[in-house]
């Protein structure tokens, strides 16, 4: 298996030119890590050793999951772009997921009608704010319409 060093190394290699300039201004590194530190402990362990007591205790086990599916995403290396954008953990799970790095919601902006992936929805554009040191990163987050019928 892999250590968290090759594994971002890999990542890191496939970026586009594009990615590779966001990486760093979005901290891409570091929000690495803490995902991979989160799945290698699981929650209760890694909520023990947080600063800030994340994943909340009220999280739910489908709360919990999308975590979990948000930070194997962040391993693959998504989210710097609207064209490789988080998927399929909601607008909630996305701010949770970066609550879990340690980051806060300070805007957001939002693309109707996207098609992704044959789906159509919407591309949320967030920036985050770190809550200790104030450094600000921007992802992406595409969210499905649902089909009322």
């Amino acid at each position: 298996m892999k250590n968290q060093l090759e594994t971002l190394d890999e990542v890191i290699s496939k970026f586009t030119v594009e990615e590779k300039k966001l990486m760093n201004e979005n901290r891409f590194p570091y929000i690495f890590s803490k995902a991979w530190v989160y799945l290698k402990m699981g929650h209760e362990k890694y909520r023990k050793n947080d600063t800030f007591s994340q994943p909340p205790l009220e999280f739910d086990e489908e709360d919990l999951e999308i975590l979990a599916n948000g930070c194997r995403q962040v391993l693959k290396g998504i989210g710097l772009t609207k064209e490789n954008p988080f998927s399929e953990i909601d607008v909630m799970g996305f701010s949770a997921l970066f609550r879990l790095f340690h980051f806060q919601k300070i805007d957001r902006k939002t693309n109707h009608n996207v098609i992704f992936k044959d789906k159509n929805g919407a591309i949320d554009v967030i920036t985050f704010e770190h809550v200790v040191d104030g450094g600000q990163v921007v992802y992406y987050n595409f969210c499905e319409y649902l089909n009322i019928d």
